[in-house]
């Protein structure tokens, strides 16, 4: 194993601020940030200053300065760091002092080994304390030995218990702490010693050309995850559990594996700097080399993605988004009524309407009725006291798509008569037995879950039933971030539509604020949000001080049962200025319209 004491003198103290002090704010910070909904931490442990710059920009929340991050760079594997090559602590020291140290504006912990004899742990940490350091993390590590050969380490007390008197030394010191383990008795044992960050090691990388051989698979991954880290949580609620190896080599397999464990956090080695290295260098080489066949492939996955973004208007690659994709064709060859349900702003109406074109039948119109009216008297007409007959939509348009939104308001006789139409093809007007015959098409939507309408009553059990077969769900933006990136550029792109605007991006610092946010107005509210930071920004880049302020408080969030009440409120307060209203309802200026005219709000000619 690598001896890692030095033997110059002590370099001056790079800093200023106490060590306690550093130490507390360190831990409170990354705390804060785990508090933060749809945010999981992740550590970056590299061994250069580019890695370092690199992960630091990408939003990584601390790092690990680890002799195996710099013998990556140098074309070894990641293992290699357990032979002694050479003095571990020097190597260490005499690059991240120079190349990171000075530049890093997140935490920065120190791979330190604690297994050579001759020197003591104090003078090692006092000396790690002085050039600048404020974090501890016990690396290389006798946890990635096993046999005799870790069995007669841990005989000689240079095991895994001095690396722990190493952190507990160095905690009380007031310097941040985070532990390498393997196994639950060292997750107990790190816990025990009141460790800041207790990171579970899942093995050796199985990605790139330098990867080990797989050992647990992602679902048996996340299962002995979840048990390490219960078992440390039974002992104090304090540390941070994170994880990092094994069979993660992709955000999409580290997310699977978090989300089962209830990680705090991750982090990469191999997987932020080699990993991506390799592809990155292969894939480029080969571009200069073969620059006429990567042009075709461009344009080939360009089509591709236009594709998916025009394919139904329906914008999203997230597993929900590609299923519903997949339903599309099918309920559109149909002849079953279709109910979609979602928050306000999921785009009911959107994939309503993907639906009817995807029937193709040219002749049918899609009409649109919000049911204002309990009775549904648009809906089926009606033959008031004064003989004056009302003609319904269903009478209007016999052989048209009827989309009826918020079919949950419609009174219990009202979802009877709609059930008659269902299985009968026939409709009965309000006020008489006058019977019609209609051979178009139903599309429903609500804003609750099916199983919720059909438990509190809004929609009767025999008409809930009766549209179970024909639903479809679509879930609220905070479920799907994955698709935010692809939603956001689908609006920028719809900004150059007939216009000359230049090519304006979201910058990555933007969707690390997105990727925070609860989305309550969904992505009708994330269309508003850009199309504002749009008109915010000057230069080609939309960055986060060109959005709007997230959260409104004074702006509350739109209820289906009283959405009438809720936008007459908002024209009050902005004396009916319907741009300024609809900002603040983050929603399109359009779709106030549009509503104002469905509830017959009052629209004063002075209003601009």
């Amino acid at each position: 194993m690598a001896d890692l004491m030095m033997h110059s003198g002590r370099p001056s103290s790079a800093t200023t601020a106490s060590p306690v002090q550093a130490r507390s704010e360190i831990i409170s910070s990354l705390k804060a940030a785990v508090g933060k909904p749809n945010t999981i931490l992740v550590g970056a442990a590299i061994g250069t200053g580019l890695a370092a710059q690199a992960a630091s920009q990408g939003g990584a929340d601390f790092l690990l300065a680890l002799n195996a991050g710099r013998l990556r760079s140098m074309g070894a594997p990641s293992m290699f760091s357990l032979l002694a090559l050479r003095q571990s602590n020097d190597f260490v020291m005499d690059f991240a002092q120079s190349e990171i140290l000075p530049f890093a504006k997140i935490p920065v912990f120190f791979g330190a080994c604690a297994f050579d004899p001759r020197r003591s742990i104090e003078d090692e940490l006092e000396r790690i304390e002085d050039a600048g350091f404020r974090g501890i993390v016990n690396f290389p590590t006798s946890i990635f030995l096993d046999g005799r050969f870790r069995s007669d380490i841990e005989t000689a007390g240079l095991g895994f218990q001095r690396e722990l008197e190493m952190l507990t030394a160095a905690r009380k010191k007031g310097m941040a702490t985070l532990a390498y383990v393997r196994t639950i008795p060292e997750a107990q044992q790190a816990a025990l010693a009141g460790i800041d960050i207790i990171n579970l090691n899942l093995g050796w990388n199985v990605g790139g050309t330098r990867g080990s051989r797989p050992g647990l698979s992602l679902a048996q991954s996340a299962e002995y995850a979840k048990v390490v880290f219960r078992q440390i949580r039974a002992i104090s609620a304090d540390p941070l559990c994170v994880l990092e190896g094994g069979p993660i080599v992709s955000p999409e397999q580290m997310y699977e594996v978090a989300a089962v464990s209830k990680a705090d956090g991750y982090i990469g080695g191999s997987t932020i700097d080699r990993v991506p290295l390799e592809a990155s260098v292969e894939q480029t080489t080969w571009a200069f080399k073969s620059v006429g066949t990567l042009r075709k492939r461009i344009d080939e996955l360009e089509r591709q993605l236009e594709y998916v973004q025009r394919e139904y208007s329906i914008v999203g690659r997230s597993p929900s988004i590609r299923r519903i994709k997949q339903r599309i064709d099918k309920l559109a060859a149909s002849t079953l009524p279709i109910l979609i349900t979602g928050e306000a702003g999921t785009g009911k109406k959107l994939l309503a309407r993907a639906i009817h074109e995807a029937a193709r039948h040219s002749n049918r119109k899609l009409i649109s009725e919000n049911c204002v009216d309990p009775n549904g008297a648009l809906v089926f007409g009606s033959s008031p006291y004064d003989g004056k007959k009302l003609i319904g939509l269903l009478q209007y348009y016999p052989k048209s798509t009827l989309l009826i939104e918020n079919v949950e308001r419609l009174c219990a006789d009202a979802q009877e008569r709609l059930l008659e139409v269902i299985e009968t093809g026939l409709y009965r007007r309000l006020g008489d037995n006058e019977r019609g015959e209609f051979e178009g098409r139903l599309i429903l939507t609500a804003t609750q879950p099916l199983s919720e309408l059909s438990a509190s009553g809004l929609l009767t059990a025999a008409l809930a039933s009766r549209l179970c077969p024909g639903h479809v769900f679509l879930p609220n933006l905070r479920n799907r971030l994955e698709d935010l990136p692809f939603l956001a550029e689908h609006f920028l792109q719809e900004l150059r539509k007939g216009r000359r605007s230049r090519n304006l991006s979201v910058h990555h610092s933007t969707y690390r604020v997105l990727m925070t946010y609860d989305w309550p107005g969904n992505i009708c509210e994330l269309r508003s949000m850009i199309e504002t930071a749009a008109m915010n920004c000057e230069g080609d880049w939309i960055k986060p001080e060109h959005l709007p302020p997230l959260g409104d408080s004074k702006a509350a969030e739109p209820h289906p049962e009283g959405e009438r009440e809720w936008i007459l409120d908002a024209l009050q307060r902005h004396r009916f200025r319907r741009g300024e209203t609809a900002r603040y309802l983050s929603v399109s200026r359009k779709t106030l319209y549009n509503k104002m005219r469905a509830y017959g709000l009052p629209s004063p000619r002075t209003t601009l």
